[in-house]
């Protein structure tokens, strides 16, 4: 359950951050950047959540 703590960590980390870039700059190239990092954080924490098929 932790690696589940410490990832959602993460994405409320790289959420703010990519708040912060949009309310700079919306049109920042960093924003890309961010957004699609954060996308890789919520599939991965998709993936520990979802049940396993046997």
């Amino acid at each position: 359950m932790n690696e589940i703590n410490d990832l959602k960590e993460k994405i409320e980390a790289m959420r703010l951050k990519m708040y912060r870039i949009y309310a700079k700059n919306p049109l920042d190239n960093e924003l890309l950047e961010v957004s699609q990092a954060l996308d890789d954080l919520l599939n991965q924490l998709e993936m520990l959540l979802k049940p396993k098929k046997e």
